[in-house]
C-alpha cells in the first residue's frame, strides 16, 4: 500500500505540485485569444495568438517583465541530416526575448539576438544537449558550424544546459521566429502561442485588466471587425503557466491520489487488527507486568517501537516497489500526461514515503498503545480467567476497523465501477470513420527542393501511385490533418498528441449572417481522391474527388453533415456554392459532396460539432506537410516499412515519421482516461481484497477465542447449523454496516468524479448493483471458513482445555 502511494505520490508531486524547472515560474503566465461563441468548446478553447498581439502586449502591458511568442501552431518539426539518413526532429521556433523570459541561458554559446529575429537574418540554431551529443559528440568546438534544417543552412549558435525543457521533452532544438511585415498587421490570425513574465509584485489579475483594456483599444482601432468580434466573445484569458499546462489532468490525478490513499488507511486497518488481536492475546502478560509494578509508559513506549519498526521495513520494501511501479506506469501511458518526462522519485517523494511510513507506524500503534493506558489489571486476569474471550470493547474496536474498510472498499469499488462503465460508453462512441486496417504516415516536404505547390503536388502524385501498387494496399489517400493526430507538419516524433488543427469560417452562397450572430469556424482540411475510401469515411452524397479536380479545374469542395445541415438544412447542399474571403470579392467553391461528420480531435472534444469541409490537395493549394493514410485488409503495420522504401526511392532526403495504425491513435487519445480507469479498478480490487482479509481475520479470531464458548454451546445442545449461523451472522452484521456506510460515501464522492464520466452517472444503478453484489460476495466467502471452522469444534476437547 505504501508502495502505491510512492508511485502515484511521484506522478501527482513531478505533475502538479513541482515548480516548472525555470528561475521564479510562479511569476511566469500563458494568454490565448479565444472566442467562446464560434467555438463548441466555450470560454476555454485555445486559439493561440496573432504577432500584433506579441508586438503589442510587450509595448503596452506594464505589468509585464518580458513577453514571448513561440512555435506556429505550437510546435513543429525539421528534416535533418543526410541523404542516408534523414531523420526528423521537433523544433520550437521563438522569439529572441524567449530565453530571457525564461532567464536560462545556453551552457554553451549565446541565445539569439533581437536582430535575429528578423526576416533573413534567421538562420541560426540553439541545440537541446541531447541533440548536441547525438550529432557532434559533445564536440565544444560545435559553435559557428553548419546544420541544414529543411535543406537550408542554419548557424549553431548555442547548446542549452543539459536537462534544460520547457513544456515538452520532444524539442531538440530552437530556431529564431522572426514575422513577416504581413504577419505584423495581421491581427486575429492567430498561430503562435505566447507567454509572459510578470514584474516583480504584479498579480494576474492586474494583467488580466491591462490585456483586457489593451483588446478594447484594439477592437476600437479595427471598427470593420468589432462587432464581429464582439458577438464571438473574443476576450483573451491571462493564466499562470502551470496551472494552464495540467489544469485537465489535475483533477484526475488529484482523485487517484484520494483513491490510493484509501487503499493505504485500508491497509494499515488490517494491520491495526492484527496488531490488536497479537495486543489481547499478550493483554495477561500485560496485566500481569502493570500488577507487578511496571510502568505503564515504558509498555506504551514498547508497543510503538514495535509498530514503528513494522512499519520502517514496510516503507523501505514500499518504496522498492514503488519505484518500481513508477515505471510500470509507463505501460498505463503516464508519458502522455503533461510534464510527464519530469516524473522521477526524487527527495520530495522520497521524504513523502519515510513520513507516510512513519505515519502509519503511529497509527497502527495507537489502538494497543491506547489499550495499555486503559489496562485494568485485575479485571483482564479475571475476563480471561473465566471466559477465554476478549473483552466487548475490543471486539467492538475490531469489528468497526472492518466496517470502515468495507465502506472505503465500496466506494473505491463504485469509483471504479463507473470509471470503467465510462469507459466501456468512449469506446463505443463512432469517430465517424473506420479506423481498423488503416495506417498513417508524415511526410514534411518543407525545403528549396519542393518551393510551389505544382512540385509538392507532383511528389504527392507520385507518391499515391506507387502505394497504391504496393501488395495488400487496397485504396491510399493524402490529408493534410489526421484525425486524432493534427497537422502534419506539427506532429510530433514520438507522440503524435500534440498537433493543433486548422480552422477557418466559411459560408453558403447567398448566406447573411444576423445581427448578432456569431460566426462559426470549421475545421479545413486538404485531401486527395482515395482519401475517404482509405480512412472509412462515406460519401452519404454526392461524389469524392477525382482526377478532374486539379489545378485549372473547376473548384469545388466536399462538406460534411453538420455544415449541410446549417446552410442546407432541406438537404439539397450538392450543386450549391459555399465562400470564402472577402465579401466584396468572395472566392467560391461548388459543392460535389456531403461526407459523414467524423472527430477530429478526440471522441470528447466538442470542437468536431462546427463542422469540416474538405478542398482537393491536387487543385488549389499543396500543403507541404502532409500524411499519407493506407486501408488494408491485412496487418497495418507490415506496411510500414514498405511505404518508407517508397519515399526513399522517390527522395532519399525525406525521412517518414508519426508511423501510426489509426487504433493505435485513436488508443493513445484515451489514455488520459484509460490510465485513471484502470488503476482505480486495480486499487478497488486491491481494496477488497484487503477487506475480505478483514473480515476474515476477525472472524477467524473470534472462533479461535471462543473455542471455549463454542464448546460449551455445543455440550448445552446448540447443533452445528447453529454455531455456523452464529459466526455467520457476526460477518453479516459487518457487510450489512459496511454498505451502508460506503453506499453513503459513494454519494458523498459524485461531485468528485462526475466530470470525469460520460455516458454514466456517479450512482449508476447497474455500477451500484453490481459492486455490492461483488462486495457481499467477497464478504460471504471470508467469512465462510471461520464458520466451518467453528462447527468442527470438539466440545470435549474444547472443555479439556486450560
Amino acid at each position: 500500500c505504501i508502495g502505491a502511494n510512492t508511485a502515484i505520490f511521484s506522478v501527482v508531486n513531478s505533475v502538479i505540485l513541482r515548480p516548472l524547472a525555470v528561475p521564479e515560474p510562479d511569476r511566469i503566465v500563458a494568454m490565448w485569444n479565444t472566442y467562446p461563441k464560434a467555438t463548441a468548446g466555450g470560454s476555454d478553447s485555445m486559439i493561440d495568438n496573432s504577432a500584433p498581439d506579441f508586438f503589442d502586449r510587450r509595448a503596452l502591458v506594464d505589468v509585464f517583465e518580458e513577453v514571448a511568442a513561440y512555435g506556429q501552431y505550437g510546435k513543429g518539426g525539421y528534416n535533418i541530416g543526410t541523404a542516408a539518413e534523414p531523420r526528423r526532429v521537433v523544433g520550437l521556433p521563438v522569439t529572441p526575448s524567449f530565453f530571457p523570459l525564461l532567464k536560462v541561458r545556453p551552457a554553451i554559446g549565446r541565445p539569439f539576438t533581437d536582430a535575429e529575429g528578423e526576416p533573413g537574418n534567421n538562420q541560426v540554431v540553439v541545440l537541446s544537449h541531447g541533440l548536441w551529443q547525438e550529432l557532434f559528440a559533445g564536440d565544444p568546438g560545435v559553435l559557428g558550424r553548419t546544420l541544414q534544417l529543411d535543406g537550408r543552412p542554419h548557424t549553431i549558435v548555442g547548446v542549452m544546459p543539459e536537462g534544460f525543457m520547457f513544456v515538452d521533452p520532444e524539442v531538440r532544438l530552437w530556431t529564431p521566429l522572426a514575422f513577416t511585415p504581413e504577419q505584423r498587421q495581421q491581427y486575429h490570425n492567430n498561430e503562435w502561442a505566447m507567454i509572459a513574465r510578470l514584474r516583480r509584485g504584479a498579480s494576474v489579475a492586474q494583467a488580466q485588466s491591462q490585456i483586457d483594456a489593451l483588446n478594447a483599444r484594439n477592437m476600437d482601432r479595427l471598427p470593420e471587425l468589432k462587432p464581429l468580434l464582439i458577438n464571438m466573445g473574443f476576450h483573451t484569458p491571462v493564466v499562470p503557466l502551470q496551472e494552464e499546462l495540467v489544469g485537465e489532468i489535475r483533477g484526475i490525478l488529484f482523485l487517484l491520489w484520494g483513491g490510493v490513499t484509501f487503499v493505504l488507511l485500508i491497509g494499515a486497518v488490517n494491520v491495526a487488527n492484527l496488531v490488536l488481536v497479537r495486543a489481547t492475546a499478550r493483554a495477561p502478560e500485560l496485566a500481569t507486568r502493570v500488577a507487578l509494578g511496571a510502568p505503564r509508559g515504558r509498555l506504551v513506549g514498547q508497543m510503538l517501537i514495535e509498530s514503528l519498526l513494522l512499519a520502517v521495513l514496510g516503507g523501505a520494501l514500499g518504496l522498492v516497489l514503488g519505484w518500481a511501479g513508477l515505471h510500470g506506469l509507463a505501460v498505463l501511458g503516464v508519458e502522455t500526461l503533461p510534464r510527464a518526462a519530469e516524473i522521477r522519485l526524487d527527495v520530495t517523494a522520497l521524504v513523502f514515503t519515510v513520513g507516510l511510513a512513519l505515519a502509519v507506524g503511529l497509527l497502527v500503534g495507537l489502538l494497543p498503545a491506547v489499550r495499555v493506558l486503559r489496562l485494568r489489571a485485575t479485571s483482564v486476569l479475571r475476563e480471561e480467567g473465566r471466559s477465554g474471550t476478549a473483552s466487548r470493547g475490543v471486539r467492538l474496536v475490531r469489528q468497526g476497523l472492518v466496517v470502515t474498510q468495507m465502506a472505503m472498499a465500496l466506494v473505491l469499488l463504485v469509483g471504479g465501477g463507473v470509471l470503467l462503465a465510462s469507459f466501456r460508453q468512449l469506446l463505443a462512441i463512432d469517430p465517424g470513420f473506420q479506423p481498423t486496417g488503416v495506417l498513417t504516415a508524415a511526410v514534411s516536404l518543407a525545403g528549396s527542393a519542393y518551393p510551389d505547390d505544382a512540385a509538392r503536388r507532383a511528389f504527392a502524385d507520385r507518391v499515391l501511385a506507387r502505394v497504391r501498387t504496393l501488395p495488400g494496399v487496397e485504396t491510399a489517400g493524402i490529408t493534410n490533418q489526421i484525425p486524432f493526430g493534427g497537422v502534419a507538419g506539427d506532429l510530433a516524433g514520438t507522440s503524435g498528441l500534440h498537433g493543433t488543427y486548422n480552422n477557418s469560417t466559411i459560408f453558403a452562397e447567398g448566406y447573411v449572417p444576423q445581427p448578432g450572430e456569431s460566426l462559426i469556424t470549421a475545421s479545413r482540411h486538404h485531401v486527395t481522391p482515395g482519401y475517404f475510401g482509405a480512412m472509412g469515411i462515406r460519401v452519404i452524397k454526392g461524389r469524392d474527388f477525382d482526377s478532374r479536380d486539379v489545378a485549372g479545374g473547376r473548384q469545388v469542395i466536399i462538406i460534411d453533415e453538420r455544415l449541410a445541415e446549417r446552410f442546407f438544412p432541406k438537404g439539397d447542399a450538392v450543386g450549391r456554392r459555399m465562400w470564402q474571403g472577402d465579401p466584396e470579392n468572395p472566392r467560391f467553391f461548388d459543392i460535389v459532396g456531403v461526407v459523414r461528420p467524423i472527430h477530429m480531435r478526440g471522441v470528447l472534444v466538442p470542437q468536431d460539432q462546427n463542422g469540416a469541409y474538405y478542398l482537393p490537395f491536387m487543385q488549389r493549394y499543396a500543403p507541404g506537410d502532409f500524411v499519407i493514410t493506407v486501408r488494408t485488409a491485412g496487418d497495418p503495420q507490415a506496411l510500414a516499412g514498405p511505404i518508407q522504401k517508397v519515399i526513399a526511392e522517390i527522395d532519399a532526403g525525406l525521412p517518414v515519421y508519426d508511423i501510426r495504425t489509426m487504433e493505435e491513435r485513436i488508443a493513445r487519445s484515451l489514455t488520459d482516461r484509460r490510465m485513471p480507469m484502470l488503476l482505480t479498478a486495480a486499487f478497488a480490487l486491491l481494496a477488497l481484497l484487503l477487506a475480505a482479509v478483514g473480515i476474515y481475520g476477525v472472524l477467524a479470531s473470534l472462533v479461535q477465542r471462543r473455542t471455549r464458548e463454542i464448546g460449551i454451546r455445543m455440550a448445552l445442545g446448540s447443533d452445528r447449523p447453529a454455531i455456523f449461523r452464529l459466526v455467520l451472522r457476526e460477518g453479516v452484521v459487518m457487510l450489512g454496516l459496511g454498505l451502508i456506510f460506503g453506499l453513503s460515501g459513494a454519494a458523498a464522492l459524485q461531485r468528485a468524479i462526475e466530470n470525469h464520466l460520460y455516458g454514466v452517472s456517479p450512482l449508476d444503478p447497474r455500477v451500484l448493483v453490481l459492486v455490492v453484489v461483488l462486495m457481499s460476495g467477497a464478504a460471504l466467502a471470508a467469512c465462510l471458513v471461520p464458520a466451518r471452522r467453528a462447527t468442527r469444534v470438539d466440545p470435549a476437547s474444547a472443555l479439556a482445555e486450560p
